[in-house]
């Protein structure tokens, strides 16, 4: 397993270098959005956010990036300790951490493999959106999954771990398939199909494989980032109008494949509807939300459609416009009014409680 990249203090050094550049990139939309074409941002705010975010992911290194942001337990802990709520983490046996938002005796039990291209940590947006999800739901414990991050850990060793975390519910925490949701965005979402795809044809280095009684209560997957080939016309289309563009996905997922190669565990668009049968048997209700002006949404539409070939419960949902994961991001910049996004996932999780 690769060491976890070190900043250097000339890493750290040169990130400030990379300052002006990238305020120089939102300011740039600032003066040139009147005169632009094509689809942009609904918001001037969005515009520029996304153009200095976008400009920061192109230029950063690994190093840089990760020595910027928490560890997923070091977000989590600082949540919790921001809403006054006490920390709940189990650990596996296989060292695996498993943080709770609610109650781990609710109900229904939300499994989640958050985003970041494999590379990132769970982020305060992450946070703030499983939160507000899990008050306004209500009897719903969400399982945030603390997975290795690239290039610590590469494919399949989050593969592994999703197994086991699913593993773990069923076997030591007494969960029924029908009360687990099963849920993940942008890379999560990636995971969370990889996980399905495993249930149906045992992975050749994956032991753990989780036996159903019955089909899991649902799977929602947003943005999921479902070609690792970066082909997609709409990652060059719609490049103004999200945050993520195709140098960032290069190498995210170079560092997440290592030394493997694109299959249909971890590139589910390149299969077709009989890779999926049985699907059924998995899962009940498959939910699919993509946003309209995000770079992925041509391998988005397409697994959504090899989907609703292979299971007729699934809805796939388009935000004319949005960006990549547009509701997580909105949190991440300060938005504090609930996103239709949002709302949008919350009714279709109240539909089936």
């Amino acid at each position: 397993m690769p060491l976890p990249p070190q900043a250097t203090f000339w890493d750290k050094l040169k990130f400030f270098t990379l300052i002006p550049r990238v305020l120089a990139a939102g300011l740039s939309r600032l003066i040139l959005r009147p005169f632009s074409r094509g689809l942009l941002p609904d918001s001037l705010f969005k515009d520029i956010a996304f153009s200095a975010v976008r400009t920061n992911l192109a230029l950063i290194n690994t190093a840089q990036e990760q020595w910027l942001n928490k560890t997923t337990e070091g977000a989590y802990l600082e949540f919790m300790k921001s809403k006054s709520l006490k920390p709940d983490t189990d650990v596996l046996n296989v060292g695996l951490k498993i943080h709770w938002l609610g109650s781990k005796n609710a109900k229904k039990t939300m499994l989640y493999f958050h985003g970041g291209g494999y590379v990132l940590a769970l982020s305060p947006g992450h946070l703030q959106f499983l939160a507000e999800i899990q008050k306004d739901i209500g009897d719903v414990g969400i399982a945030i999954v603390g997975y290795t991050l690239a290039p610590m850990g590469q494919y399949p060793v989050q593969l592994r771990q999703a197994a086991e975390s699913l593993d773990w519910l069923l076997t030591k925490q007494g969960k029924r398939p029908g009360e687990i949701i099963l849920a993940g965005d942008s890379a999560g979402a990636n995971l969370a199909l990889a996980l399905i795809s495993h249930m149906l044809h045992p992975h050749p280095t994956v032991v753990n494989k989780p036996e159903l009684s019955e089909p899991l209560a649902s799977v929602i997957l947003i943005s999921p980032w479902v070609n690792f080939a970066n082909t997609d016309p709409s990652i060059r289309q719609n490049v103004m109008s999200d945050f993520i563009s195709e140098p960032s996905l290069e190498r995210w997922s170079k560092l997440f494949l290592g030394s493997s190669q694109i299959d249909n565990y971890n590139t589910p668009s390149q299969v077709d509807s009989t890779w999926f049968k049985g699907i059924d048997e998995k899962v009940k209700d498959i939910l699919i939300w993509g946003g309209g002006g995000e770079v992925l949404i041509d391998s988005i539409e397409l697994i959504a459609q090899t989907l609703k070939e292979a299971h007729r419960q699934t809805e796939y949902v388009v935000e004319p416009g949005k960006s990549h994961e547009d509701f997580i991001v909105l949190k991440l910049l300060g938005y504090s009014e609930k996103a239709e996004g949002t709302q949008l996932i919350e009714n279709w999780i109240k539909a089936r409680l």
